[in-house]
């Protein structure tokens, strides 16, 4: 449901009838579900009925006044007032604001979808009004998945119904195209209210939120510097889905999370936010946060950055952490989306499904890899320069990313001892198993320690269904090392050993013998094109030609 209801407070300074100052305290969101006739309208503070309601008015009834709101228009429902002294007095008052339910949006537009890609969608200059008063205007980028594709998101200046904004901020329009996701994504406000001089005891805090989906808060709000309760140290809220999470420490205490430390950093990470906060809970047990906003990506068609992104860390007291994009988590457990839970313990992780604090499903657990250490290696198989690893505790080592994959024995965050190392499909599969020295795999036979030069005859023809082609010849020597042969139409074959006797290349599961007396001729027939009914039109032959030159 959308938000249909505000109720705002606001404290003013009177001096001998004369209003001087008016400072916003408090803002409450009411969802449209929460309007309900008979019943109190939620999160107002005074005794309160609504009479009646049907989207474009509502009634309410306080202390047997009748008050009337109709949708655009602020009614002040209550208040309260206190002597300040000198002819001075503090007044709060409480308000009730009507607002829509539907975002309305305004600019340009593009249609014409095609079988590949969906052409529909705002793009160029654009607004978008909310209905709880904020208002964004700014330009509307290109997908990064289509050269004339739909804005994915927008770029511009995000105003705050109370006035205050964020001068440069972007909307994600994305969200399965429903106008009601058309929100904040992935960004941070850093507000700093107006300060009063004369009356420092209604000036309130500075404060530090993370805004997405339609403007709304999600996460932990940091709140710096003396607040009009006199509050002098940080503090924090938690909020969800615009909500604020309350907890109580007995039926009439409330409970605020005490923070032990907190660090915004704005530098590190380029074009992005980060609020890290260490908070002690209602249990005692310490908990920290990693609310990283405003990451985004380049397009790679026009240059410009379109894909705003929200990550947030929740690090638990047993070492386990919870990452998710800023909306999943409540009191500080997976309550309604996708997280990856990190174990500490197993050094593995998995993605979970939940739904209203109940999980729906689970993937298989993996080796973390927040629990490696990365470090550059040379290449296992002696055949090629260094790669970058991943190192675990246990001796499995991933090579780029599994390209290669070791477990055994380790000295020195490399295979040193026995084990086994497994390649991926790009290297067939291949495996090596037995003695590793300082990080490279030793076959139990004497090392070849000759050079063997190679000539080699490679051969290319393009064809297609109007024409056969013909072959075109390329002539060279190479010496002979263990990798990739790295010869046209044979990138993926490799060298996988030499001896006096003869030359082992191999593919996936082929494997191939090069002798000194027998040269060696392999083709290959690459596909390119085809029709619709599936039949190739065009394609590449390959052959080559290898011959033992000398040892």
């Amino acid at each position: 449901m959308s938000i249909a209801c505000h109720i705002n407070v606001y404290n003013s300074h009177v001096d001998r009838g004369a209003t001087v100052t008016t400072t916003p305290l408090e803002h409450y969101e009411v969802d449209e579900s929460g309007i309900v006739v008979g019943k109190p309208l939620p999160k107002l503070w005074s005794k309160n009925t609504v009479t009646a309601y049907d989207g474009n008015q509502l009634d309410l009834e306080i202390y047997g006044k009748t008050y009337t709101i109709k949708i655009g228009e602020e009614v002040e429902v209550a208040s309260s007032s206190s002597d300040v002294g000198m002819g001075v007095s503090s007044c709060k008052a409480y308000c009730v604001k009507l607002i829509g339910t539907e975002i309305v949006y305004r600019g340009g537009w593009q249609w014409g979808d095609t079988i590949r890609q969906e052409l529909a969608g705002p793009i160029g200059d654009g607004e978008v009004f909310y209905p709880n008063g904020d208002h964004f205007k700014g330009v509307f980028h290109l997908s990064y998945a289509s050269i004339n594709g739909p804005a994915y998101a927008a770029e511009g200046r995000y105003t705050f119904a109370d006035g205050s904004y964020i001068e440069h901020a972007w909307i994600n329009t994305s969200k399965d195209k429903k106008p009601e996701w058309w929100g904040l994504d992935g960004v941070f406000r850093i507000k700093y209210p107006p300060r009063s001089e004369q009356y420092p005891s209604l000036n309130t805090p500075d404060s530090i939120a993370m805004f997405l989906h339609g403007g709304r808060r999600y996460g932990f709000e940091l709140f710096l510097g003396k607040s009009y309760s006199g509050e002098d140290s940080p503090w924090v809220r938690e909020w969800y889905a615009g909500d604020e999470i309350v907890q109580y420490k007995g039926p009439d205490d409330l409970f605020r999370y005490e923070v032990l430390d907190w660090h915004l950093d704005e530098t590190s990470r380029e074009d992005c936010t980060t609020l890290c906060i260490t908070l002690r809970a209602i249990d005692g047990k310490i908990y920290r946060v990693e609310q990283r906003g405003g990451d985004y990506e380049l397009n790679k068609y026009d240059n410009r950055i379109y894909k705003p992104s929200t990550r947030v860390t929740l690090w638990l007291p047993n070492g386990d952490s919870i990452d998710h994009y800023g909306d999943d988590v409540k009191d500080f457990q997976p309550y309604d989306g996708y997280v990856e839970v990190h174990q500490a313990e197993t050094a593995q992780w998995r993605r979970e499904h939940w739904e209203k604090g109940k999980l729906l499903e689970a993937g298989e657990w993996r080796r973390d890899w927040r629990a490696s250490k990365k470090v550059t290696l040379p290449d296992p198989t002696g055949a090629g320069a260094e790669m970058q690893a991943n190192v675990w505790a246990d001796g499995h080592i991933s090579y780029n990313h599994n390209e290669w994959v070791y477990d055994g024995e380790v000295k020195n965050d490399r295979p040193d001892g026995q084990g086994v190392l497994v390649g991926d499909d790009y290297h067939g599969k291949r495996r090596y198993e037995g003695k590793f020295i300082d990080g490279q795999y030793v076959s139990d036979e004497e090392p070849f320690t000759g050079k063997v030069m190679l000539h080699v005859k490679s051969g290319n023809k393009s064809w297609s269904a109007y024409s056969s082609g013909s072959w075109k010849y390329n002539e060279y020597d190479i010496e002979a090392k263990l990798g990739k042969l790295d010869i046209d139409g044979f990138w993926n074959y490799e060298i996988t050993k030499i001896t006096q006797e003869a030359i082992t290349i191999s593919f996936y599961d082929e494997t191939y013998m090069l002798t000194p007396d027998q040269p060696l001729h392999l083709f290959k027939s690459i596909d390119g094109d085809e029709y619709s009914d599936g039949c190739v039109y065009d394609g590449d032959d390959y052959s080559v030609d290898l011959t033992w030159m000398n040892t």
